[in-house]
């Protein structure tokens, strides 16, 4: 089977790049002939991600101009420019899928930007099409993230009520021609069908003509490397203090996560402790700074801030050297959240906010701790239990994080995908056609 996997954000953080690193290669070794298309490759991974894939990108297939492309793609406002490589990836999918003859064509990050689908669904005829719904519905989202101006509001709080009615003015419109040119266009007998990682995101869409369409899978965990370091090794190789806690917070730091609630958090924890917070630092999100908030809480000795993209290689590292993973998301958070399934990668306990289905994940499965979505005092008492916590206890939790990695591998998920494309195929009477 041919699958054309067309990812164009996986060069951005914070758009899922390891997990269509992870799922292709998991396709690939489960049989299948992949293809990624991207815009300008996957963050922090080679070009050519491994031998069982192939991989095009945008950028590399315009010769002179893909400079000029990566560019635009950087310093244009982030709207614009999803809106801009979201075309090039579709219109460079569909000549590929038209060279190839591709069996199954899967967008991922396929609700960025909103309604994107029903826009690539209208580039082609009679195929098989899957699309991966990672975020929330337009209409969600922007509900969720609306902030309540009471009293005197912050500056920021202004600004991202501003923002959110502007991306609902931008996007009215066309949101409303692409529904449009679907319906106009609904007779090109295309097959289709929605992948979701989450209950929360599933039901935003409940009031979509393709809501039962979606499949609502879970999404896949790299099987753990048995090599591992101690975390005494681990924290010399990344000059981390040997005594003490270490509380990893891992991951860019976007509007969902709420920062000032651990560093309220950590005030009146026994010493010595480090708060470790690994990866870029986008400026544009002010409260959820960890060098400005550090300085204004007075944990600057406490707190070790990595600004930087961690690549796979260093990962390790970060999450051996640490006791617990803290997963600290407001409470409209309803994604899955991939340092959830890092953690269980590296057998790394959690604290995470009891927030959609993260907090009856780690609960159910016993993969760490909860507390309540933006209370300090919750989370406080959440850490001092982990921190009150016997060794036997501790092992039980790394267990119970092994079994949902082995649960939930990619190798699995990557057999629930296939499901997905042999019922499509089986409905355009194609499935039979394809050479085993």
């Amino acid at each position: 089977m041919k699958v054309l996997l067309v990812e164009p954000l996986g060069h951005r953080g914070g758009h899922f790049s390891a997990h269509t690193k992870y799922l292709s290669e998991a396709l690939a070794d489960a049989g299948m002939t992949v293809t990624v298309i991207t815009f300008d490759g996957l963050l922090g991974e080679a070009p050519e991600l491994n031998a069982n894939v192939k991989h095009i990108s945008f950028v590399s297939q315009s010769g002179p101009f893909g400079p000029m492309w990566s560019f635009l793609s950087r310093h244009l406002h982030h709207v614009v420019s999803s809106i801009l490589v979201t075309i090039c990836v579709y219109h460079l999918a569909v000549q590929r899928d038209r060279k190839e003859k591709s069996d199954v064509m899967h967008v991922l990050d396929a609700s960025v930007p909103y309604y994107a689908f029903p826009w690539f669904e209208s580039l082609v005829n009679h195929r098989c099409l899957v699309f991966t719904l990672f975020s929330l519905s337009g209409q969600v989202w922007r509900k969720s993230r609306q902030l309540k101006l009471t009293g005197f509001p912050s500056r920021e709080q202004i600004l991202m009520n501003l923002r959110l009615r502007l991306v609902g003015l931008i996007w009215r419109m066309p949101a409303t021609a692409l529904k449009g040119l679907r319906h106009r266009r609904s007779g090109r007998g295309n097959r289709l069908a929605f992948i979701c990682y989450t209950k929360a995101v599933q039901d935003s869409y409940s009031d979509s003509p393709y809501y039962d369409k979606i499949v609502l899978m879970p999404r896949g965990v790299v099987i753990p490397d048995q090599k591992t370091f101690k975390a005494v090794e681990a924290r010399r190789i990344l000059g981390l203090p040997q005594d003490g806690a270490v509380l990893l917070h891992f991951g860019t730091n976007h509007f969902d996560k709420d920062f000032e609630v651990i560093f309220q958090a950590a005030k009146g924890l026994p010493e010595p402790y480090t708060l470790l917070f690994a990866g870029k630092i986008d400026p544009a999100y002010r409260t959820n700074n960890s060098i400005t908030l550090a300085k204004k809480h007075g944990l600057e000795k406490n707190t070790i801030i990595v600004d930087r993209y961690i690549p796979d290689e260093e990962m390790k590292g970060y999450f051996q050297a640490a006791d617990a993973a803290l997963l600290s998301h407001r409470k409209h958070f309803g994604r899955y959240s991939g340092v959830l399934a890092t953690s269980a990668q590296f057998s790394l306990p959690v604290i995470a906010a009891d927030v959609g289905e993260i907090g009856e994940i780690v609960r159910n499965c016993g993969l760490g701790l909860t507390f309540e979505a933006e209370d300090a005092q919750s989370l406080r008492e959440a850490i001092l239990s982990f921190l009150s916590l016997n060794e036997e206890r501790r092992e039980e939790m790394k267990r119970n994080l092994l079994r949902f990695a082995q649960d939930h591998s990619y190798q699995l998920v990557a057999r629930r995908h296939i499901e997905v494309y042999q019922s499509l195929l089986h409905q355009s009477g194609r499935l039979d056609k394809i050479p085993s």
